[in-house]
């Protein structure tokens, strides 16, 4: 059952209401009543809601009837279907039998589920407090303090009548009080008088709405961000994998054409099938940083941690990657001598020193490129460092982000832009960290820090 829905008062100086409303009029005349709780009802009826006008003088149920028809031409059909009922205020407490506080709030949460279960959307109802004797005003002031509290969580809304020529002036407190708001005619015009609690409760809302909007204009740019920056990854994916792939095609297109026509010669298969396998492997890393993505994000990455000397590792990585190194006129010296042992995943962080020194090719080729491993206060340290064009200071931090290019000097260079994203991911999984030091002309150094155990 949805509470939060509003619905039309009929009263233009209320505007909608929520179920669960509790409002009150101070009225002068009989049409003061006419004017406000005929367009009341006809708001109710006409969003199929029961409704129930119990009424007192000066306006009896068979004028109210009379007021009503003017505005609802069908209205005998509503009262013979049970939509409406109008009750002189002696007869209603005759029917019900309620007389006390207590029963008679139940009641109006019994008439309130009788509605539903007949189908209609709810209840509406007014009472005009004209009967209400000087003897039995604290009594009634309580009722009252208690209706709201009953209302809410229930498919009701209630308007009650107060005769301001009965009303003494501290009787208009109480019951301002007592309703969530009041109504009162000023110059010909209906007016709004807020409790102190409702006007609080409205700032706060208020408040809370200036706030969330603020959230949903700050999400919003996220999500933004983040559309953009998929559609640019997306792009680059296309790109980087279709480049491989082309590749292939082309060459086993030649080698199929050269082996038909009897023109293919042993060394140029050898050669032709070198290519092949290595456009197979750019491929395949390619394929591989896509899913250690999906694996970071779900802080997933597989860990198999072994006991061995880093440095070792180092100095074979970079003879394995000697020929990337020398297409890349690079000049590579490795500083690895003295053991440095320690307990880490090799496959991952043979991941991550390939990647530094793929961004050392990328970046900085025909530079001369430093690698240096060291231990101290627990940790193993391994520092890349080229003498390439260097990367401003803005860009240190946002180096490291997912789908991230370099600008400038090191600008785009092909890949994902997730090589030192995945360094980053997989240094923190092992409990370390990754920096970098740099500033435009004077190449760049990464340092990895892994501690020990």
């Amino acid at each position: 059952m949805n509470l939060t829905e509003t619905r039309p008062s009929g009263l233009s100086a209320v505007g909608e209401l929520p179920w669960g409303a509790h409002f009150c009029q101070f009225y002068g005349d009989r049409e003061d009543l006419v004017d406000s709780l005929v367009p009341y009802f006809k708001a109710g009826l006409d969003a199929h809601e029961k409704c129930l006008w119990v009424t007192c003088d000066p306006l009896r149920a068979e004028d109210a009837k009379t007021a009503l028809r003017n505005a609802v031409p069908d209205l005998e059909k509503r009262l013979r279907t049970g939509q409406l009922e109008v009750l002189d205020h002696e007869d209603w407490y005759i029917r019900t039998g309620k007389t006390d506080a207590e029963s008679t709030l139940r009641g109006w949460v019994d008439q309130a589920e009788q509605a539903l279960t007949k189908g209609f959307a709810g209840l509406r109802l007014t009472g005009n407090t004209y009967w209400v004797e000087r003897s039995d005003w604290d009594g009634f002031v309580d009722y009252e303090a208690r209706v709201s509290k009953t209302f809410a969580g229930h498919r009701i809304i209630g308007m009650c009548s107060y005769c301001l020529g009965r009303c003494q002036p501290h009787d208009i407190l109480d019951v301002v009080a007592n309703h969530q708001f009041a109504l009162t005619r000023r110059a010909g015009e209906w007016q709004v008088l807020e409790s102190a609690s409702l006007k609080r409760a409205k700032d706060e809302l208020y408040r809370l709405n200036l706030e969330l909007e603020h959230r949903v204009q700050e999400r919003t740019a996220e999500l933004q961000r983040a559309v953009a920056a998929r559609d640019e990854f997306l792009s680059v994916a296309s790109h980087e994998l279709k480049t491989p792939i082309t590749s292939l095609q082309l060459y086993v297109q030649g080698i199929l054409r050269a082996h038909e026509g009897g023109a293919l010669a042993t060394e140029q298969l050898t050669a032709r099938l070198h290519r092949v396998r290595e456009q197979c492997g750019r491929l395949d890393k390619l394929v591989n940083n896509l899913l250690d993505v999906s694996r970071a994000d779900a802080n997933a990455l597989s860990m198999s941690r072994e006991r061995f000397d880093l440095s070792v590792l180092v100095a074979d990585t970079a003879e394995r990657f000697a020929e990337e190194f020398a297409r890349a006129r690079c000049e590579v010296s490795v500083h690895a001598v003295d053991p440095v042992t320690g307990e880490w995943d090799r496959m991952r962080l043979e991941q991550v020193f390939t990647n530094l020194f793929q961004n050392a090719v990328r970046y900085a080729p025909g530079s001369k490129v430093d690698i240096h491993v060291t231990e101290s206060n627990g940790h193993a340290h391994v520092t890349v460092r080229d003498s390439g064009p260097g990367i401003p200071e803005r860009e240190h931090a946002r180096i490291f982000e997912r789908f991230t290019q370099a600008e400038g000097p090191r600008a785009f260079a092909g890949g994902f832009g997730l090589g030192l994203w995945l360094v980053k991911q997989v240094v923190e999984a092992h409990g370390g960290g990754v920096t970098l030091a740099s500033r435009p002309g004077a190449g760049a150094a990464f340092t990895v820090s892994l501690p020990l155990g």
